[in-house]
C-alpha cells in the first residue's frame, strides 16, 4: 500500500501508543519501508493521521522492533496461514524477551501483545475466524465459513432440485 488511493481507502493504524511506528494493527508498513518523509507525506496527502514516532521507518524500542518483523509477513499477499501463523509465534516469542529493565510500560504492552495473539491462534484453531486473520494473506475462509458456504451452496442445489421438479409437474 503505497498509492494515495490506497492510503485513502484503508482502516487507520492503531498502535499500541500514539508513539509506536510498528506495534499494533493498520500498519502502513510498505509506505514506511519508502522511508519516514514518503511515509509522512502520503498520510498528509490522504487526509490521515501520521501515527508514530519521527523516524517513521524504524522501529522505537524492542517491542516496535519485534512487530517490523511481523508486519513483514502481514503485507504479504501470498503468505500462506502457515506463514502468517509462524509470524504469529515469532512475534510472541520475540516480545516474550522483553524485561522490566527494558522499561515498565514496554514490559507490559509486551505481555499484553502476547496474550492477544495466544487468543488469536486459538479463535483460529477452532475455526471461528479465518486462519490468517488480519493478514493480507492466510486463508480466504475459517473452518466456520467454509462449512456455512457449503450448506449455503448445498441448498441451493437442493432448491434448484425442487423447481426442476417444479417445472416438469406444471
Amino acid at each position: 500500500m503505497t498509492t494515495l488511493e490506497e492510503a485513502k481507502k484503508r482502516g487507520p493504524e492503531r498502535h499500541l501508543t500514539n508513539k509506536y511506528n510498528f506495534a499494533g494493527p493498520g500498519t502502513f508498513y510498505e509506505a514506511r519501508m519508502k522511508g519516514s518523509d514518503f511515509y509522512e507525506n502520503l498520510m498528509k496527502e490522504a487526509g490521515r493521521k501520521v501515527v508514530g514516532t519521527k523516524p517513521f521507518d524504524k522501529p522505537i524500542n524492542k517491542v516496535d522492533a519485534c512487530a517490523k518483523i511481523h508486519d513483514a509477513t502481514y503485507v504479504d499477499k501470498n503468505a500462506s496461514a502457515a506463514k502468517v501463523k509462524a509470524a504469529d509465534i515469532v512475534f510472541q516469542n520475540c516480545v516474550s524477551k522483553v524485561k522490566p529493565s527494558d522499561g515498565i510500560q514496554q514490559a507490559l504492552l509486551a505481555k499484553a501483545a502476547k496474550i492477544g495473539f495466544e487468543g488469536k491462534l486459538k479463535v483460529e484453531g477452532a475455526g471461528l475466524i479465518r486462519k490468517g486473520s488480519f493478514a493480507a494473506g492466510g486463508d480466504k475462509h475459517s473452518v466456520l465459513g467454509q462449512k456455512l458456504k457449503g450448506a449455503v451452496g448445498m441448498g441451493r442445489k437442493a432448491m434448484g432440485s425442487v423447481s426442476k421438479t417444479i417445472k416438469k409437474v406444471i
